[in-house]
């Protein structure tokens, strides 16, 4: 078991990136723990989410400069002074990107060991795993026979999302900007059409997958996929707008075209919505029974990209915004 530090190392990010991400605008900091009060327990991460949407956070000033950053993270509770946590014990929680925290009960759930590959927590069974099937099924309700279309599907939520569509028997079609990642959703994960948008006649391509039109667009892009998208959505058509990376390393990021994509839905009655999983706790338990027992069974499939230790962290930011990996991206400590 760890003992008990004094001071945790942690990330901060130390200027506004004000265009493409750069390792340059982290910096690995050391900070004071401060003793446990009653109710709090230490926590020893051992796994630190790396996800795509903090780069805004960055730039906008949510994050604070020169300050801790963080992001969701699986830990060994090492010291205790709350009663239902004992040392030893998993737990996730989102006090991550540091190697040690201070947590509360209300703030974190317990983890159990050995159900499940601990990765599998963090991706699949985790907050982007419970994206993708909120998305899909409470937010688009994709139904058997509909086409989907799934963008950034080689992500930790887009993998998902593409791979529950054709398991409610959807017709697929993915999005992704290389060909590793092209032949993994093809080849691993089953996924019917995979097109990759870098190529100069992607529009033609994805027009051609979906000559009877589109009906579940699972939105992690944005711009100029979403316009291809409204293009050929059906009338009722629905779409799931979960993120929008395209936005969130450009000094430009958002479409000219949003008279285009109001015109659209007014004539064919398209809904767009956007959501946050907070909203849905209600279908969690339905979520970790589904998606586990598919993942037990080899119909999900998933992928993570491992770096080991806090000092890999900023890269694999600038590598994960950047559209270097494939699956959900995680720091080992």
């Amino acid at each position: 078991m760890t003992s008990s530090p004094s001071t945790a190392r942690e990330v901060h990010i130390v200027r506004r990136p004000a265009g493409p991400l750069s390792t340059a605008d982290f910096a690995i900091a050391e900070a004071a723990l401060p003793d446990l009060a009653p109710g709090e327990f230490l926590i020893a991460n051992r796994l630190l989410s790396i996800d795509p949407v903090r780069r805004m956070f960055f730039a906008n000033g949510t994050a604070p400069l020169n300050a801790g950053l963080h992001s969701f993270s699986i830990g060994e509770v090492v010291e205790s002074r709350h009663s239902d946590y004992a040392p030893g014990e998993l737990v996730g929680h989102y006090k991550g990107l540091r190697d040690f925290a201070v947590g509360r009960g209300e703030e974190t759930r317990k983890i159990v060991a050995g159900e499940y590959p601990l990765e599998w927590h963090m991706g699949p069974l985790g907050v982007g795993g419970f994206f993708a099937y909120v998305g899909l099924i409470e937010i688009a309700r994709a139904r058997p026979g509909e086409s989907v279309l799934v963008s950034s599907a080689a992500g930790s939520v887009g993998s998902l999302a593409v791979q529950l569509a054709r398991l409610i028997g959807c017709r697929t079609v993915a999005t992704v900007g290389s060909a590793d990642k092209q032949a993994w959703l093809a080849d691993v994960a089953g996924v019917e059409t995979v097109i990759d948008y870098k190529q100069a006649d992607w529009r033609e391509r994805l027009a051609a997958a979906l000559p009877d039109g589109l009906d579940v667009y699972f939105d992690n892009v944005g711009g100029a996929q979403l316009d291809a998208a409204l293009s050929l959505i059906n009338p009722q058509g629905r779409v799931a707008v979960c993120g929008m990376v395209s936005a969130y390393d450009s000094a430009t990021p958002f479409s000219e075209r949003a008279g285009a994509w109001t015109w659209r839905m007014m004539t064919s009655q398209v809904g767009l919505r956007s959501y946050h999983v907070r909203d849905y706790q209600r279908l969690w338990p339905a979520f970790q029974r589904s998606v586990g027992g598919w993942l037990r069974r080899g119909a999900i499939r998933t992928e993570t990209q491992v770096r080991d230790g806090l000092d890999a962290t900023p890269q694999a930011f600038v590598d994960l915004i950047a559209g270097r990996s494939l699956g959900k991206t995680v720091v080992r400590l």
